[in-house]
């Protein structure tokens, strides 16, 4: 099946490549491909973009576009929390166009909820979405957004102890979040972290984003537990969470049960459709109707 539409997602840990087609009046994804750059690496400590990091996301985004470009389909490149909280943005993005000739949308974080509630749910139900430099906790009422995400959050805490992590996350999130109001359910998530521990939960070592387990508050808690007990270099060793996310992963981890803690959420469905398939139904489909 040919694709369509190419979605470049520039993440605060990774870029993405979906390649997806039309089917039945909704995007789907044919391909999702990840590239781990980490841009937002030190953001909030400096508040820029450093040059390195902003080096191989630009080279990775290229990569992907020429990948893209030999199905000569139209791309949409888009980012999320470090370039739009980063104060060379602008220089970025100017970079990502002079390498690529395609302008990158900056969402704002509310806009990042919404793509991903209209991709997961039928407007009913609560989204979950937990990225590197931020999360959201979306309703059909309202789209939530935090600058607290998994590589800010290992810059807060690099700890691995499961007590001292919530303790210390806990606290950080606290300063930067309004209370969190109780959620209609189903709650779907959404993002790198909340698939891995889906998968994870189903024993998976090859990712399969069809047949993830859903996640319950003891689940998360014991692995937790069992996670917190494996070397931050068995972790980056691990088949599912490679360098990508495995020293991320426990802080991933901790904002989950933030967002089920403080929502009273007993569990969480994950799935494999988020913002790429959301932005390409708003910008692309949306257009050829």
């Amino acid at each position: 099946m040919s694709p369509q539409v190419a979605v470049i997602d520039i993440g605060s840990n990774s870029v993405r490549l979906m390649l997806g087609r039309a089917e039945n009046g909704r995007v789907i994804s044919l391909k999702k491909t990840l590239c781990s750059t980490r841009l937002a690496k030190d953001i909030d400590r400096t508040g820029r973009l450093t040059e390195d990091r902003m080096a191989d996301t630009v080279d990775a985004i290229e990569a992907f576009v020429h990948q893209a470009s030999a199905f000569g389909v139209p791309i949409i490149i888009y980012a999320t929390s470090a370039v739009r909280d980063a104060s060379n943005r602008d220089d970025f993005c100017a970079r990502v166009l002079a390498r690529t000739g395609i302008g990158v949308h900056v969402l704002s974080g509310e806009e990042e909820g919404n793509y991903a509630f209209s991709a997961v749910t039928g407007g009913e139900g609560t989204v979950f979405d937990i990225g590197g430099g931020s999360f959201q906790v979306v309703t059909k009422e309202q789209s939530l957004s935090y600058p607290c995400g998994c590589v800010r959050a290992k810059d807060v805490c690099d700890a691995s102890d499961p007590d001292t992590l919530e303790r210390e996350l806990f606290a950080w999130i606290d300063q930067k979040a309004a209370p969190l109001p109780t959620v209609p359910q189903p709650v779907y998530g959404v993002g790198g972290t909340i698939t891995s521990i889906g998968a994870l939960l189903a024993n998976q070592r090859v990712y399969d984003g069809a047949n993830l387990c859903d996640i319950t508050l003891p689940d998360l808690d014991r692995m937790r537990r069992e996670w917190s007990a494996v070397s931050e270099a068995d972790r980056l060793n691990h088949p599912l969470l490679t360098q990508k996310r495995g020293d991320i992963i426990l802080q991933g981890m901790t904002i989950l049960r933030y967002q089920m803690v403080r929502t009273g959420t007993e569990r969480v469905i994950p799935s494999d459709r988020d913002g790429m398939e959301g932005i390409a139904q708003a910008l692309w489909l949306a257009s050829n109707r």
